[in-house]
Parts: C-alpha cells; sequence; structure tokens
C-alpha cells in the first residue's frame, strides 16, 4: 500500500490547504519572471534649514519650483508629478559644553516623479539636486506589462508543483493523480539594480563608485502549494 507522500513543509505553506484520507502528494511550486522595467518613480525630498522659519520654507519652494519648471525638458507631465505638503519645524541643539545654541528651522518636501524614459533618469536625479534636492530617498521600478508577467510566473509555479509531485509518485511507485487542492501562498516583486542597495548608488542613479553601470530589473515571484491524488 502507497503511504501518503508529504514532502517537509512550514506550518505556513500547509495552513488552509486540506488533505484528502486517500494517499497524496503535497508539494509547492515556484515561478520566476526577471525582466527589464519601462518606468521608475523617483522619491526626492527638498529639505533646508534655516534660522529664519520663513526662509528655511522659501528655499524648500524654490527648490520645487525650480524643478517643475524644468520637468518638460523630461517629458514629464503634471500628472506624473505628486507632491507632500510642506513640514515645518523647530529644532534645538546643544554644544560641546552643553550650552543652548540659536532654535533652528527645518522646512521639507517630498515630490515623486515618474520617468518613463529610463535612459534620462540619472540627469533627472542631477537635475533635482541642482533644484535644491538635498535627498533622492528612493527609486522605485515598474513594468506595464505586470499583470501579463504575473501570469507568467504563476504559470511556471504550477507547473513546477505538477513536476514535483509526478516525480515524487513515481519514485514512490505510483503515479500522479488528480489536483485535489491549489492554495496559492504568496507573491512578490523586487526590483532594483541587482543585489546594489541605491545607497551605493551615485547621485547619477546609475554609476556605481567602482565606474560600472548596471541595469535595473523586476522579479516576480509566485508560490502555490498543492495535494495531489496518488494512484496505485
Amino acid at each position: 500500500m502507497i503511504a501518503a507522500l508529504l514532502p517537509l513543509f512550514s506550518a505556513v505553506a500547509l495552513a488552509g490547504t486540506p488533505l484528502p484520507d486517500a494517499p497524496h502528494v503535497v508539494v509547492q511550486g515556484e515561478g520566476l519572471v526577471s525582466v527589464a522595467p519601462d518606468s521608475a518613480t523617483v522619491s526626492m525630498v527638498a529639505r533646508h534649514r534655516s534660522a529664519d522659519a520663513g526662509e528655511a520654507k522659501h528655499l524648500v519652494d524654490r527648490a520645487v519650483a525650480a524643478l517643475l519648471k524644468v520637468a518638460p525638458d523630461y517629458d514629464v507631465a503634471a500628472d506624473d508629478i505628486t507632491a507632500s505638503d510642506l513640514a515645518l519645524r523647530e529644532t534645538e541643539d546643544y554644544d560641546d559644553n552643553d550650552r543652548l545654541l540659536p532654535t533652528t528651522h527645518i522646512a521639507s518636501r517630498e515630490v515623486k516623479v515618474r520617468i518613463d524614459d529610463l535612459e534620462r533618469l540619472g540627469a533627472w536625479m542631477d537635475a533635482a539636486l541642482a533644484a535644491g534636492f538635498t535627498d533622492v530617498s528612493d527609486v522605485s521600478f515598474k513594468s506595464s506589462q505586470e499583470a501579463r508577467l504575473r501570469e507568467d510566473a504563476r504559470a511556471q509555479a504550477v507547473a513546477d508543483a505538477r513536476e514535483k509531485a509526478g516525480g515524487l509518485a513515481v519514485a514512490f511507485g505510483g503515479r500522479l493523480g488528480p489536483v485535489y487542492s491549489i492554495n496559492s501562498l504568496n507573491s512578490m516583486q523586487a526590483d532594483g539594480y541587482g543585489n546594489t542597495t541605491l545607497d551605493r548608488i551615485q547621485v547619477t542613479g546609475s554609476r556605481m563608485d567602482s565606474g560600472r553601470y548596471l541595469q535595473p530589473r523586476i522579479d516576480f515571484t509566485e508560490r502555490v502549494s498543492a495535494v495531489f491524488e496518488i494512484v496505485r
């Protein structure tokens, strides 16, 4: 008699997966699709400090206005730009002798911009810094084909699960029967310049300290857990 075949799985993988009373096998399949993105969203912050609150605000407003002025040069439309409200706060510092220094004011505003021409991504970040922005806090890459790519990754995960199940069934002297249940475990998206983190990229956004140029990628990962019956 063929015993139920249960590969070692975490409790999470089996959670909510119904199991039949008959001989069966439980497998997990994974699919991965990696592509080059066709757009990026750049998050930038203009943060300025001054003894005068109005001056700090003026510096931030001037940076935002300068960036909006050059946006058409990069084919950035108004709909591609979103901005947070201006944040203004006071800060107190002490010198080495614990004496209170004059109060300063810090004004900041975040602007997010969608860039469709990735060849100009580095030049855009340079323009933002020249306009008075002080931080490029995040660059996230997107693909207009995301829905289709996720379907492709899911199809790979299903095929992977079926192949694993069939191999186990044959190895134990049986053959693979019909699928009993399927669970979609989770999906993930990772984007960036390979394994390189943003804080190691120069302000041009594409050149490493070593001078090597890297191409951004997006990885779509889909995982499924499936239960197949075993035919003796």
